[in-house]
């Protein structure tokens, strides 16, 4: 479950100091790297095409003119060919920050919040990264939310450990029987889950249990793979976190446990989200501190109202919540099926309409919603737009590269076409 250090993590700089040659390793990803001037081109000889006063006025290649242009421009860069600041710290790229450059902006911003004092925000990376083991609340409706949750975070988790939340006896939503609601038909007929079959554990479970989800994790990898400074990642359906955030945690050991994440509410899609603007979502703590502290129950984590660090904050998050972010017929499913799971002859469900204040709940009705940017049965609550090409944490950033894959949670299909011309959306 572990590996060595990462060349494609860490660079070793060698830098002078004045007096003797040193180095310094330098996280890849934050840091500023200078592109090499090209070598000067050395002007041509005379030929038959070429004749001498068309070298000696520039011509002919451009000889001349291209030798003048090289030796400026390796004049301009001496100054910025050094990847490491006078003072020994690697030259960091914007937002990211450290002596090695590994500390991405969110965290940055975390360790300030949390009020940690400066000597305890920088550490030295670890030879060999903490393994990562990543749980995830999921069902069989939300493969497509699945997918961003995984590959997002799929060169730095170890494992992923996927509960599919099951019906109880005799429930059924639209005629399916009990059977087809099991994320596990999905596992080789879906790209991304057969690609990375190696590293999943399915766990089917009535009420994902995050205690018993645990307890089957670790017998399935075995004491021998396992450490106490491992990390456990512990998250629910439709959460998606921060890459840099996470990837911090299994090089560094400064941070405070257990922390949580502020993700970005969004409903529908990435281009609504909520009033509330945030939620706090998953959490992150080493598997001794779950042993130790919250007796081998991952699920206590999520009860924490106040971590020691909270990674996000309003304007740069920890994540995202993608809540209802499937396609409309989908989500008509998805909340049948929640109904079915959460209730109970003294607990009826309350998550689907009123019948008398809505219409009929179908796919069509949900659509008229994520035109509109409503809510379901509240009229007063309305979602706010927000641009594409403006927000910077608009979508993460697996969907950003493969946003021609999730159109449907990028951009809004059923806007109306005047809205859509406004927002410059289809022409970009």
């Amino acid at each position: 479950m572990r590996s060595a250090l990462n060349i494609s993590d860490f660079k070793w700089i060698y830098y002078h100091d004045g007096y003797r040659e040193q180095r310094r390793l330098c996280f890849i990803e934050g840091t500023h790297f200078p592109v090499a001037a090209k070598p000067a081109t050395k002007p041509q000889p005379p030929t038959t095409t070429t004749n001498e006063t068309d070298v000696e006025a520039g011509g002919g290649g451009g000889g001349g003119e291209e030798l003048a242009v090289g030796e400026r421009r390796m004049e301009e860069s001496e100054d910025e060919d050094n990847e490491v600041n006078p003072d020994g710290r690697c030259r960091c790229k914007p937002e990211w920050h450290g002596p090695d450059c590994g500390q991405p902006e969110v965290l940055w911003r975390a360790f300030i919040a949390s009020r940690i004092p400066p000597r305890n925000q920088t550490a030295a990376p670890r030879k060999i990264p903490k393994g990562v083991f990543y749980v995830i609340d999921t069902t069989f409706i939300s493969v497509e939310v699945l997918e961003m949750q995984m590959m997002e975070l799929v060169d730095v988790v170890s494992l992923f450990v996927l509960c599919d939340r099951q019906l109880g006896e005799g429930g059924a939503v639209g005629g399916m029987k009990k059977d087809a609601y099991s994320i596990g038909d999905h596992l080789k007929s879906t790209d991304f889950l057969r690609e990375n079959l190696a590293r999943i554990l399915l766990v089917e479970d009535v009420t994902c249990s995050g205690r018993n989800v645990l307890r089957k994790m670790r017998k399935f990898i075995g004491r021998g793979d396992l450490h106490g400074e491992d990390v456990l990642l512990y998250s629910r359906t439709d959460e998606i976190l921060n890459r840099r955030a996470v990837n911090y945690f299994r090089w560094y050991d400064n941070w405070p446990q257990p922390v949580r994440f502020r993700l970005k509410y969004n409903v529908f899609g990435f281009f609504w989200q909520h009033p509330a603007s945030t939620l706090i979502g998953g959490a992150a703590c080493q598997l001794s501190t779950v042993d130790e502290v919250y007796r081998s129950d991952p699920e206590r984590l999520l009860r924490i109202e106040k971590p020691v660090m909270l990674i996000g904050d309003l304007n740069h998050y920890g994540g995202w919540y993608c809540r209802h972010c499937y396609q409309p017929i989908d989500i008509v499913k998805y909340l049948e099926f929640i109904a079915l799971v959460n209730t109970t002859e003294s607990s009826p469900s309350a998550v689907l309409p009123d019948p008398k204040k809505a219409t009929v709940m179908d796919a069509e009705y949900v659509q008229n919603l994520i035109a509109s940017g409503r809510y379901f049965g509240d009229e007063a609550l309305t979602l706010s737009k927000l641009q594409r090409h403006v927000d910077k944490y608009y979508a993460p950033e697996y969907v950003r590269k493969n946003s021609w894959r999730f159109d449907n949670v990028v951009i809004n299909l059923f806007a109306r076409w005047e809205d859509s011309v406004i927002d410059d959306e289809y022409f970009s």
